[in-house]
Protein backbone atom coordinates (compact mmCIF):
# COMPACT_ATOMS: atom_id res chain seq x y z
CA UNK A 1 0.00 0.00 0.00
CA UNK A 2 1.38 3.36 -0.94
CA UNK A 3 1.98 6.15 1.26
CA UNK A 4 -1.20 8.36 -0.44
CA UNK A 5 -3.28 5.27 0.40
CA UNK A 6 -2.16 5.35 3.85
CA UNK A 7 -2.72 9.06 4.34
CA UNK A 8 -6.10 9.88 2.10
CA UNK A 9 -7.65 6.07 1.45
CA UNK A 10 -8.20 4.16 -1.61
CA UNK A 11 -9.47 5.85 -4.02
CA UNK A 12 -11.26 3.77 -7.44
CA UNK A 13 -10.24 4.01 -11.19
CA UNK A 14 -13.56 5.26 -11.87
CA UNK A 15 -12.10 4.64 -15.83
CA UNK A 16 -11.34 1.04 -15.08
CA UNK A 17 -14.83 0.16 -13.29
CA UNK A 18 -16.05 -3.12 -14.74
CA UNK A 19 -19.61 -5.42 -13.03
CA UNK A 20 -18.47 -8.77 -12.31
CA UNK A 21 -21.96 -9.83 -12.10
CA UNK A 22 -22.46 -9.36 -8.38
CA UNK A 23 -20.89 -5.91 -8.20
CA UNK A 24 -19.13 -2.91 -9.68
CA UNK A 25 -15.07 -3.30 -9.00
CA UNK A 26 -12.39 -1.17 -10.31
CA UNK A 27 -8.64 -1.23 -8.96
CA UNK A 28 -7.37 1.60 -7.09
CA UNK A 29 -5.73 4.22 -8.59
CA UNK A 30 -2.97 5.05 -6.60
CA UNK A 31 -1.46 1.34 -5.71
CA UNK A 32 -3.81 -0.89 -7.69
CA UNK A 33 -5.23 -2.97 -4.72
CA UNK A 34 -9.32 -4.53 -5.64
CA UNK A 35 -11.86 -2.27 -4.87
CA UNK A 36 -15.41 -2.87 -5.12
CA UNK A 37 -18.35 -0.72 -4.87
CA UNK A 38 -20.56 -2.14 -1.84
CA UNK A 39 -24.54 -2.34 -1.42
CA UNK A 40 -23.91 1.29 0.28
CA UNK A 41 -22.83 2.21 -3.01
CA UNK A 42 -19.70 2.87 -1.27
CA UNK A 43 -15.63 2.00 -2.47
CA UNK A 44 -14.28 -0.91 -0.34
CA UNK A 45 -11.34 -2.88 -0.51
CA UNK A 46 -12.26 -6.18 -1.93
CA UNK A 47 -11.75 -9.20 0.28
CA UNK A 48 -11.58 -12.79 -0.79
CA UNK A 49 -12.43 -14.31 2.37
CA UNK A 50 -16.28 -12.69 2.46
CA UNK A 51 -16.27 -11.11 -1.47
CA UNK A 52 -15.12 -14.33 -3.34
CA UNK A 53 -17.85 -15.92 -4.82
CA UNK A 54 -17.52 -18.71 -7.53
CA UNK A 55 -20.31 -16.40 -9.73
CA UNK A 56 -18.12 -13.24 -9.90
CA UNK A 57 -16.81 -13.38 -13.34
CA UNK A 58 -13.26 -12.69 -13.63
CA UNK A 59 -12.17 -8.95 -15.39
CA UNK A 60 -11.75 -9.67 -18.86
CA UNK A 61 -7.91 -8.08 -18.76
CA UNK A 62 -7.01 -10.37 -15.60
CA UNK A 63 -8.02 -13.44 -17.79
CA UNK A 64 -5.00 -13.33 -20.05
CA UNK A 65 -2.27 -11.74 -17.20
CA UNK A 66 -3.01 -15.39 -14.94
CA UNK A 67 -4.18 -14.03 -12.09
Amino acid sequence: MQLLCRVFGHKPDKTRVWNDNIDFRAPCVRCGAAMLRDERKSWRLFDEETDGASSRKQNRRDIGNGL
